[in-house]
């Protein structure tokens, strides 16, 4: 029975990382953030993906787009961070006017090479009230820390598990029962 029960959690393990090491990278948060309402034109627009992106030059394809029409804005200058490899930035042109725009992109996995694509949109209106801040480099998505690490405690968790059958359906478990024999005073 427990050779079974081991079998059907290596099974499901595997299935499970299998799923994950070739899902296509997704979008995690950007800046402007989706929807945004801007005051003014954004100097960089900033991606976060939830996995490394292939910082190769023919890797990466993004292109910004007035909503609605079909001429996209050049020249756009995107790059994967070297300090974060789930991070792409995106330098627009020097002015953007007024506004609704897309973000459309192209993004590739360093990690398995599946290619990605996706979109979201941001307004500039210079009658918006000033934004109150950018989160720019103020460091790493909260929920995606907490989540991140929920996911390796509960790997080791099932990795633990799983060495605990492993064990015991191959009777390694437990500690090694030696009789000792006192010698015999006579």
């Amino acid at each position: 029975m427990a050779a079974v029960a081991f079998a059907v959690l290596l099974l499901t393990s595997v299935l499970l990382l299998t799923r994950s090491a070739y899902a296509d990278p997704e979008l995690v948060r950007a800046e402007p953030p989706n929807d945004a309402v801007l005051d003014e034109a954004p100097a960089r627009v900033e991606m976060w993906f939830d996995q490394p992106l292939a910082a190769d030059f023919a890797a990466t394809e993004v292109t910004i787009a007035l909503a609605g029409e079909s001429t996209e804005i050049r020249p756009l200058y995107a790059s994967v961070d070297h300090r974060d490899p789930t991070r792409l930035l995106v330098s627009p042109p020097q002015s953007l006017d007024e506004g609704d725009y897309v973000v459309m992109w192209r993004i590739t996995s360093a990690g398995d090479g599946s290619v990605s694509e996706g979109e979201y949109a941001f307004s500039i209106d210079s009658s918006a009230p000033a934004s109150s801040g950018s989160e720019g480099d103020s460091g790493p998505d909260i929920l995606f820390i907490a989540l991140m690490t929920t996911a390796g405690i509960g790997g080791g968790a099932v990795l633990g598990l799983l060495l605990y059958l492993a064990r015991r359906a191959l009777g390694l478990g437990g500690h090694p029962t030696t009789e000792t024999s006192l010698p015999e005073h006579h």
